[in-house]
C-alpha cells in the first residue's frame, strides 16, 4: 500500500514538472514569435539605448508631443544613412483622445524606417518650433540601428 501512494506521489510531481515545462517553452515561444512577426519599436524610453535588426525590418519611433504648442519632432538621414534605414514618409501623427472636441490635447508622432543594408546609423530628433531657427530644441532623442 506504501509503495503505490509512493509511485502516485512521483506521478504526481513528475505531471507537474511537465505542466512547469510547457507553459515556460510556451511562453518563451510565444514572445519569440511576436518580437519577430512586427515592427521594432522605440519609445521615449529607448532614449540613448542601441537595437539591432536585419535587412528588411521595420523599426518604428514613437515619441510624444503635442503640434498644437507649435512644436513637433523632426529627423534627417545623411544619404549614407538613408542607404542603411530609408524614411517611410512623413511621420504619422495620432491624437491621444479620440474626442475631436478636445482642443490642445498631445498625442504621437510615429516615424517609420526600414533596414535596406548593412550598417549603423544613429537616428536623431529634435522637439522644436520649425520657426525658431536660433533656438535650441526643448527635447532631443536619439537610438543607435546596428543593421546585419
Amino acid at each position: 500500500m506504501n509503495r503505490s501512494r509512493e509511485h502516485r506521489g512521483i506521478a504526481a510531481v513528475v505531471l507537474i514538472l511537465i505542466i512547469i515545462g510547457t507553459a515556460v517553452a510556451g511562453a518563451g515561444c510565444g514572445s519569440q514569435a511576436s518580437a519577430a512577426g512586427g515592427p521594432v519599436k522605440l519609445t521615449d524610453t529607448d532614449n540613448g539605448k542601441a537595437v539591432t535588426v536585419k535587412v528588411g525590418d521595420t523599426v518604428q519611433v514613437i515619441l510624444a508631443g503635442n503640434p498644437t504648442t507649435g512644436y513637433s519632432w523632426s529627423t534627417a538621414l545623411s544619404g549614407k544613412d538613408a542607404a542603411v534605414l530609408q524614411q517611410q514618409g512623413e511621420a504619422a501623427y495620432v491624437q491621444e483622445s479620440t474626442d475631436q472636441s478636445l482642443v490642445g490635447g498631445g498625442g504621437t508622432f510615429t516615424f517609420t524606417f526600414k533596414a535596406l543594408a548593412p550598417g549603423q546609423v544613429v537616428l536623431k530628433f529634435d522637439y522644436a518650433r520649425p520657426w525658431e531657427t536660433d533656438v535650441a530644441p526643448i527635447q532631443t532623442y536619439s537610438a543607435t540601428v546596428t543593421v546585419k
